[in-house]
């Protein structure tokens, strides 16, 4: 039985899947190539987007898709067929009249920048002054569509409409704020970078990554959670509806959940959620694939490693299992399930003193796993240590764990275990493990 970090994953071992295992290696080492050209993609725009503004002095906006203007929220609260002289500017200025009256904030400025942190509709358009913090914003969220950086030069016709914050929140300065109040309602881009929809998961990550710029730090107060929050609504409740269906067996229903929450916001671990989902149902060609991609968009992710692992080792591929149990390992040395699945597929290699002793390690990190004692008995049987194995099978019953079948998962019965094997067990073990 091979245990992963939030359920139990049970496997057999096929012959006839050697072929499959190809297979496998080959989408991985097909993930490895990809990531590669991928990261030139976004090294690409990052590029563009760093020669053009070079050329001017610029302030950002990042959207998650093309939008057909860059406006304010309090312009787009309005019809599309405006009347000829419409001013929204004049609206805000009534507007203001209200809002004074709910505040003792004197400064115009300051309490529409107040209105705009709290979500109310203003002639205010956010900008940046961090052309990488635009790219956050274009690619956060919406991930089915392009998004786009839109460039304002700060010099020329909008020069008296761009504001610097006042009295910043720590959002504001993180995200490096900058205001335009447009006299229209909207602004004319003076250029424009799309962001390709398959590429903005990569650009996440490598944002992340190489600058420190992720939902975290960008949305770093109770307020700009609520907005991120509400950006990937959607993409968490069928994250939560696919959970509720994992855990009650039904693991297609659960796939088409976890694939319409990566549709919309990709991450490390709803993929390694539906790898898992995936493997339950014995696709493990599949649940590879999805543990790549978690691998991808998080490299240092321990449990993608250990999920992979266990999908290798259910279909016989104990060298790249262990390969992966090694990172994991590495990543997490605390983790008493990596030391416990790699002490399974070097008990299935038959290499019999390694699985004691990852087994003993996981032991020794997390007593309570019983698992571990009947498989380190097994372990002690092949080198005929008979005390040990006593103590380790006799714990594991004490435990609760059916022993008899444990040991009937791996042969049909101690005549079975004899003759593959050329041991004789001694009579009083063999009685425990016939029944």
């Amino acid at each position: 039985m091979l245990r992963l970090n939030r359920n139990i994953l049970i496997s057999g071992q096929d012959s006839n899947c050697r072929g499959l295992i190809i297979n496998m290696q080959n989408n991985s080492e097909a993930a490895t190539q990809s990531g590669t050209s991928e990261l030139d993609a976004v090294l690409q725009v990052v590029n563009e987007l760093a020669r053009k503004s070079a050329s001017g002095n610029y302030i950002y906006r990042g959207e998650p898709e093309c939008y057909d203007q860059v406006s304010s929220s309090l312009y787009r609260d309005f019809p599309v067929d405006l009347p000829l002289g419409f001013n929204v500017d004049a609206l805000q200025e009534e507007d203001l009249v209200e809002a004074r009256k709910f505040t003792f904030e004197t400064d115009d400025f300051a309490i529409l920048t107040e209105l705009q942190h709290y979500g109310g509709k203003t002639n205010l358009i956010d900008f940046t002054a961090d052309y990488l913090i635009a790219l956050f914003f274009a690619c956060d969220g919406k991930h089915l569509k392009d998004g786009r950086v839109v460039l304002l030069e700060r010099e020329g016709e909008m020069d008296d409409h761009i504001y610097g914050p006042r009295n910043p929140i720590n959002r504001v300065i993180a995200q490096k704020s900058v205001f335009v109040r447009p006299p229209l309602g909207y602004v004319e881009p003076d250029d424009i970078v799309i962001i390709p929809n398959s590429l903005k998961r990569f650009m996440l990550d490598y944002l992340r990554k190489s600058h420190g710029i992720s939902a975290q730090t960008i949305y770093n107060d109770l307020l700009g959670f609520a907005r991120y929050r509400e950006i990937h609504q959607d993409a968490l409740r069928h994250f939560h509806t696919a959970f509720t269906n994992e855990m009650n067996g039904d693991y297609q229903s659960a796939i088409n959940s976890y694939t319409k929450s990566l549709d919309l916001n990709p991450s490390v671990f709803v993929y390694n959620n539906r790898g898992i989902a995936y493997a339950s149902i014995n696709d493990y060609d599949s649940a590879i694939g999805d543990f790549n991609q978690a691998i991808a968009l998080d490299p240092d992710d321990a449990a993608a490693y250990n999920s992979r692992g266990l999908a290798y080792a259910s279909i016989g591929d104990y060298e790249h299992a262990i390969e992966d149990f090694d990172q994991s390992i590495a990543l997490d040395p605390d983790d008493a399930d990596s030391y416990s699945n790699r002490g399974l597929a070097y008990l299935s290699k038959g290499d019999y003193n390694q699985a004691i002793t990852d087994f003993s390690q996981s032991i020794t990190l997390d007593p309570d796993i019983a698992n571990n004692y009947v498989n380190r008995g097994e372990a002690w049987l092949h080198l005929c240590e008979w005390d040990n194995a006593r103590e380790d099978l006799g714990t594991a019953d004490d435990m609760g764990v059916d022993i008899v079948q444990s040991f009937r998962n791996d042969y049909e019965n101690v005549a079975d275990f004899a003759q593959r094997n050329g041991i004789t067990l001694p009579a009083d073990i063999a009685e425990m493990l016939d029944g």
